[in-house]
């Protein structure tokens, strides 16, 4: 393979943006408010240049000389422009001193192999991206994750494995049945871990899919993966809810049963592989369960989501895709929200709602009375107003075709309000007026330690029209119902991931992370202050990084 190396614009100190934010920023050289608490450091000559720019030569991927030259998409939607890469990054700003350790993002990052490319978004083979904060520099790297389906299809120069929406093109009718069987056993599904990446509270570094055999263990200092994480139960199953909620003291998740229509519900405790079931939950509607692409947890319930999008065999066994893929919408199969006990693993409430889709929920809480007496759960999501249509959005050719057109469907935060008095409807509603973050939502964070617990704030993807994907980073006010946002033009911002400042009382007290996918090709990880919403320090990449999902923050010890 060919290597590329890259010098334009490495040592140069980067140039001002044009970012706006709804409050405007007036920018301090010498320091930066942030929360409640004010930093300043004397301006060093590394702000202005990077002292390493890569650990070896970089690789260049298969075919990628034809796309570069005849592709003029965004970078968003283009394919990682090498494998591997690390390199201390100009600040333009104030990192603050107290930000130390390691955000890791991982994603789709490349979507060919060969000469074929690849549909749908969630496609892509994973590319783990790692900003190391360490007193106030910024060290940056990325690497392709090695899955078997990775590895096998730079053997093969072909798609070896059944990702999201593409099936490997069999040689022949028998090859084609010798698939089928590897389909039911799950030996043809894909490890491709390339959606979530999350610390266990064991130190161990895991990045996910929805696959149980994509869960990779990876190494957050030098990205090299490890190798599989074994699950050493006999759950078996062959998917699981790609977004599980992770803590210092425990691993829950949803495995869902296609056969007898329900979920499972289990815990992992730190240190161990074993997953032990807390209770299942069984569909009340429907030919199999919705998808649970995430779920939200209080701090005494698990709360299941039954979502009429639900799994679908016969799509999944077709060579080509659907216009909803895997799954199939199912209205008259209604909405539902389960709420299991962690202790007991009972049901104590389950629910009529009204339908929706929802790829990620935001948090949930137990909401009490004035004498201390539960009445409901809370549960917040990213809601695409029961519009499935959001995931044919999602298609790269749409992507990567837009013309100024407004096309991204309607999105809100979607407040489920699940009564705990007996009856058997609970509420959809919006949270706050949608025009707040321009009717778009969804990737969102919020400060860890209110997780299932009451909060005011979270930090998402919203949009500033007209567009086709989310465009602008919205920090949501839950109690006042107002939004701010921070929008580039031309910009693909990055799933905006909040890490509180260490002793701080106040829930937004702390910095919000995003990387940057630029038009012109170029990208940049972002810093804004919580509290204020407004740019604190940004740091460009020596080219501009693919679109990425979700992310996890590894503390330094």
């Amino acid at each position: 393979m060919a290597s590329l190396a890259f010098s334009s614009g490495i040592g140069r100190s980067i140039s001002s943006s044009n970012a706006m934010v709804s409050d405007k920023y007036e920018g301090r050289r010498e320091g930066f408010s942030l929360g409640k608490s004010t930093f300043a450091r004397k301006r060093d000559p590394r702000d202005s240049m990077v002292t390493k720019v890569a650990t070896q030569a970089p690789t260049m991927i298969p075919s990628l000389e034809k796309e570069l030259a005849g592709d003029r998409n965004h970078v968003a939607w283009t394919s990682v422009r090498q494998e591997r890469f690390e390199g201390e990054l100009a600040v333009q700003g104030e990192i603050p001193l107290w930000l130390s350790g390691t955000y890791l993002r991982n994603g789709p990052g490349m979507w060919h192999i060969g000469d074929y490319n690849f549909r749908h978004l969630f496609d892509g083979y994973a590319t783990l991206v790692r900003l190391h904060f360490e007193n106030g520099r910024l060290i940056a790297g990325h690497r392709q994750i090695e899955s078997e389906a990775y590895k096998a299809a730079k053997k093969n120069n072909k798609l070896c494995y059944r990702e999201f929406s593409e099936v490997p093109k069999p040689d022949n009718f028998l090859s084609y049945i010798g698939e089928l069987a590897n389909l039911f056993s799950g030996a043809s599904l894909t490890d491709n871990a390339n959606t979530g990446v999350v610390k266990l509270g064991d130190g161990r570094v895991v990045c996910l899919t929805e696959t149980q055999k994509g869960s990779i263990v990876v190494d957050p200092n030098t990205l090299d993966t490890l190798g599989k994480f074994e699950y050493s139960d006999s759950l078996g199953g062959l998917i699981h809810s790609a977004h599980p909620i992770v803590t210092d003291t425990e691993f829950l998740t949803l495995l869902p049963d296609l056969f007898k229509p329900g979920y499972l519900v289990v815990r992992m405790e730190p240190g161990s592989n074993e997953r032990k079931v807390i209770g299942r939950v069984d569909c009340r509607g429907g030919p199999a369960p919705g998808w649970v692409h995430s779920f939200p947890v209080t701090e005494h319930y698990v709360i299941v989501p039954e979502m009429p999008l639900r799994y679908c065999a016969q799509n999944l066994l077709k060579a080509e895709p659907t216009p909803l893929y895997k799954f199939e919408w199912h209205p008259d199969s209604k909405g539902f929200m389960h709420v299991m006990c962690k202790a007991s693993g009972k049901i104590v409430e389950s629910v009529e709602v009204p339908l929706f889709v929802t790829f990620h929920f935001i948090n949930a809480y137990e909401e009490k009375d004035e004498d201390g007496r539960m009445t409901a759960i809370i549960a917040d999501c990213c809601e695409h107003n029961a519009d499935t249509t959001i995931l044919e959005k999602l298609r790269l050719q749409n992507l990567r075709s837009f013309m100024g057109e407004d096309v991204l469907p309607d999105a809100r935060v979607g407040r489920f309000i699940i009564p705990l008095d007996g009856s058997p409807y609970g509420k959809l509603e919006a949270a706050l007026d949608p025009e707040e973050h321009g009717k778009g939502m969804d990737m969102c964070s919020i400060n860890p330690a209110y997780l299932g617990k009451k909060y005011r704030y979270a930090y998402a993807c919203g949009a500033q029209r007209p567009c086709n994907f989310p465009n602008t980073l919205t920090k949501i006010d839950l109690l006042e119902k107002k939004a701010k946002n921070w929008h580039e033009e031309g910009a693909v911002p990055s799933e905006p991931f909040f890490v509180a400042r260490p002793g701080a009382t106040e829930e937004d007290d702390g910095v919000v992370i995003s990387m940057i996918s630029e038009k012109n090709g170029d990208g940049y990880a972002l810093l804004l202050d919580g509290s204020t919403f407004e740019e604190i320090a940004r740091a460009k990449f020596p080219y501009g990084l693919p679109y990425g999902l979700h992310g996890c923050w590894v503390p330094k010890k």
